[in-house]
């Protein structure tokens, strides 16, 4: 890059990957320790709080703490009961910050239930079936059911407006959060907003890179929780390529060398060790990659933003 990096917007779109987001709230975590802050964050499903909390200034501080409770509470409560705990905890210290002025835009990505049929089902007992089927027909390419019952919205705490994007606020964003992370096969309480279905945004936008890049940034910076290819969805409809230009925006991707099932973190469960591990290899990426590119420093959000002192927050 030139000189022209003064001149740069950054926007950061954080992929879901339920406990393998840890990797990403390492990444966010050196970022903050290096002083990036984005002008547009990016979230969806489990990565909105990682986000979240680097948008506000708090990723390192809560550190690994978050994902050891959390995969704690797992085998113990089950996903809905362990969402809801996390969102009662952290969303004081996200509702004070996110809708600052001076704070950078946040988008949180949900899939919306567009079929009346289909809410139904999501909303009552045949949705862990359902979300059984749905994750078959991820292995087999088929996402018939997605396209024709699922529509993608994203939150934003900025311009929401329309039928894509809508106004993410203080007196919606539990219910945004929750929804944007209810798996059907795994979450047992329904998800709604202003009383209409919703599903994890991972069904339809689980990476909104696209969105992030809509924001009129000039640097996108992707990061996903897994080896293989960062796409768009669960069902592979659109990949995020290094390099690559999405809207006007350069695409940048961080992403781990290894699988972090190797190291005791998956999707749904996770040891102690492994998530340590996997936070201290996101650090470390994000440390790199900040190497590579410490002239977009010149271009970042630089002001803090002062955070309620009492919140409680899970420090590693």
């Amino acid at each position: 890059m030139t000189d022209t990096a003064t001149t740069e917007r950054i926007g950061i779109a954080v992929a879901a990957g339920m406990l393998k987001g840890v990797y990403g709230h390492g990444v966010l975590s050196a970022f903050e320790e290096r002083g990036l802050r984005a002008h547009v964050y990016g979230t969806a499903s489990s990565s909105g709080l990682s986000g979240g909390l680097a948008a506000v200034g708090r990723a390192r501080r809560t550190g690994v703490g978050y994902w050891l409770k959390a995969a704690a509470a797992a085998a113990e409560k089950g996903m809905s009961s362990v969402v809801l705990d996390s969102i009662k905890e952290y969303s004081p210290t996200l509702r004070d910050g996110l809708f600052r002025p001076e704070a950078p835009e946040f988008l949180l990505a949900t899939s919306k239930v567009t079929n009346p049929a289909a809410a139904e089902t999501t909303q009552g007992p045949g949705a862990k079936a359902l979300g059984k089927q749905l994750l078959r027909n991820v292995f087999a390419g088929d996402r018939s059911w997605v396209d024709e019952n699922l529509s993608t919205v994203v939150f934003s705490s900025r311009t929401g407006s329309g039928h894509e994007e809508r106004l993410l606020t203080p007196d919606n964003y539990n219910a945004v959060s929750y929804a944007s992370t209810r798996m059907l096969h795994a979450w047992d309480v329904p998800a709604e907003i202003d009383g209409e279905a919703y599903v994890d945004a991972s069904y339809t936008c689980s990476c909104p890179a696209r969105e992030v890049a809509a924001k009129d940034v000039t640097v996108l910076i992707a990061i996903g929780c897994d080896p293989f290819p960062l796409f768009r969805d669960l069902y592979a409809s659109e990949e995020i390529v290094e390099g690559s230009v999405l809207h006007r925006a350069r695409v940048l991707v961080i992403k781990p060398d290894e699988d972090l099932k190797d190291l005791g973190v998956d999707y749904a469960a996770a040891t102690a060790e492994g998530l340590v591990k996997a936070y201290e290899l996101g650090l470390d990426a994000g440390h790199r990659f900040m190497d590579l590119h410490a002239e977009l420093l010149r271009s970042a959000v630089s002001a803090p933003l002062d955070t309620p002192a009492d919140a409680q927050e899970g420090v590693a």
